[in-house]
């Protein structure tokens, strides 16, 4: 009798072994708030999916909710989030959406102001020039901004002892160090459409141009503009010949294989994540970064993006906690260590890490820096407006005044088109 008592216990507990191993450890998983959840994030392609990855595994083992991350170029990320937002289907529980989306993108994303005062979240750490730039939209909180980065140049700092503030200085240091016969050019630029025109908006913003006043007047046809222009069709001509074609990793890697004195690419999205590692750099210690020309108003042009919650979302509280997951100091000071990505906290650039940082140059720019992009459903179209006509003119194929003309009717059409809700200001010009 004994010995079948200890059987049937032995059957039992190898039965209770056997449902936990078939249920891939589905009972421990069950007593967590997110069990059985998928939430779907999406971001652009790169460091941002990249860091949204690292955190994937130790969100599911802490929440129960498993993470799929999603990610597309920032050519395509637009279309593929507008498709995502106004079908209806559900398709992403988290979206990283660029600043100058969000007023086009408000409709379709939850107010966060809800899930802030329920958990009491704290929201005095998120630099206020940046959240207003950048996930607040027309009294709504519609994203919590996770990355802040104003664009600076890289620099040879072996060949360039002082960096000028002008821009005729900037251009003549150009002129100088330009030497095609050795392969040796001034300038490492991104030369795509989606990139070039970064370019001309660095010296119209801080030269004091801009494309409309606060009532959305368009003001493109200035002096400013064309001066801009000239600028970054020279910068072209003082660049390798295949720049043309150039994306952001490209010209990094010229730069980093010490064929340029400038580079004109983000700098966080290649030259500081590589620029001091003697495997993937010739110019380890002999590169620094500095803000653009300081001009007349010393604007530069800011890109930053914010994570919000599509309304159609099924999982709102799981892509919550995963969005302060994310945005949180611990996570945003580690995705900095490995990705170079600069957080919109406060604290952030109180460290000691950051102060001695080859990047801390980006605080005094994140101060000054400004969403150049209308944050309006015209915007985008906008944009395109601008994209085509910097590249035509920088690569020859138009003249100045029909650059200048194309724009300001560009511009003008976009507005008729789609015209700014009542009420709304133009606060980035």
């Amino acid at each position: 009798m004994k010995k079948a008592s200890i059987f049937f216990m032995v059957i039992l507990l190898m039965i209770g072994i056997s449902a936990f191993v078939y249920s891939g450890g589905k009972k421990e998983a069950a007593g967590k708030k997110y069990a059985g959840q998928t939430i779907r994030v999406l971001f652009m392609s790169a460091t941002y999916a990249e860091a949204a990855r690292d955190i994937a595994k130790d969100f599911q083992a802490k929440t129960g909710a498993k993470v799929e991350v999603i990610d597309f170029p920032y050519v395509t990320l637009h279309e593929k989030e507008l498709l995502g937002l106004t079908s209806g289907a559900g398709s992403y529980d988290v979206i990283s959406i660029a600043a100058q989306w969000d007023g086009e993108f408000s409709p379709w994303l939850v107010d966060l102001e809800k899930y802030i005062k329920r958990d009491n979240w704290d929201t005095s750490d998120i630099m206020e020039s940046v959240w207003q730039n950048s996930g607040k939209w027309q009294g709504k909180i519609m994203g919590i901004p996770h990355s802040n980065t104003p664009r600076l140049l890289s620099y040879r700092t072996d060949l360039i002892k002082k960096f000028p503030r002008t821009w005729d200085e900037f251009m003549a240091i150009a002129r100088k160090l330009n030497n095609p016969s050795k392969g040796f050019y001034a300038f490492a630029i991104p030369g795509q459409k989606s990139q070039l025109s970064g370019q001309f908006f660095e010296p119209l913003w801080s030269l004091g141009g801009s494309w409309a006043d606060k009532n959305w007047n368009i003001t493109i046809d200035s002096p400013e503009t064309r001066k801009a222009l000239e600028i970054v069709k020279e910068e072209m001509s003082l660049a390798d010949p295949a720049a043309s074609a150039w994306g952001i990793p490209e010209a990094s890697a010229a730069f980093l294989q010490g064929n340029a004195a400038f580079c004109l690419a983000w700098p966080t999205l290649g030259v500081t994540i590589n620029g001091d590692n003697p495997d993937k750099s010739k110019v380890v210690g002999k590169w620094a970064l500095a803000d653009y020309p300081f001009g007349k108003t010393g604007l530069t042009v800011l890109s930053s993006w914010d994570l919000g919650i599509p309304s159609d979302s099924k999982h709102k509280d799981a892509a919550w906690d995963f969005i302060k997951t994310y945005t949180s100091a611990d996570n945003q000071m580690k995705f900095f260590k490995k990705y170079t990505i600069l957080s919109p906290r406060k604290s952030f650039w109180e460290t000691e890490a950051l102060k001695k940082s080859k990047l801390y140059p980006h605080k005094e720019a994140s101060d000054r820096g400004t969403n150049i992009w209308w944050r309006i459903p015209a915007g985008t179209a906008a944009l395109g407006v601008m994209r085509d006509a910097v590249s035509s003119y920088a690569t020859g194929q138009w003249g100045l005044e029909k650059t200048v003309k194309y724009m300001e009717n560009g511009l003008k059409k976009v507005l008729k088109d789609n015209p700014p809700a009542k009420g709304i200001k133009n606060t980035n010009r």
